[in-house]
């Protein structure tokens, strides 16, 4: 009896062990901004389709962008990462050597859309 309650304890610690390991990725809040090309007028837009955006370790997944922008990771005012999203690319691995808070960019020629992670 008890060793059929060990190999119980053993196998539920394992399988706990497992499920812990596996993190789902987590959904970042995403917003837009648009530049005003005018200057000091309002501009005037249809809402924009906002992309859904993850964060899963160092990689950050997308739906809904439809590539031709240009992915920026800024610390405070500076660009420390940058790289094209093309369409059809649907996630970027980010360099594993980054790490703390940073604010994300999908920057187009008149707005971006931007959020903030944490690696």
């Amino acid at each position: 009896m008890k060793k059929a309650f060990f190999v119980f304890m053993l196998s539920a610690a394992l399988l706990g062990a497992s499920t812990v390991c596996q993190a789902e990725p987590t959904q970042v809040d995403v917003e837009c901004h648009i530049d005003d090309p005018i200057g000091d007028h309002p501009v005037h837009r249809n809402p924009t389709l906002l992309p859904t955006v993850f964060i899963d370790g160092h990689t950050l997944s997308f739906e809904n962008l439809w590539g031709g922008y240009e992915l920026q990771l800024l610390q405070g005012n500076t660009v420390v990462y940058t790289t094209v999203v093309v369409p059809g690319m649907t996630y970027v691995n980010l360099p594993s050597m980054l790490s703390g808070n940073y604010e994300f960019r999908f920057v187009a020629a008149t707005y971006y859309y931007y959020g903030f992670i944490t690696l």
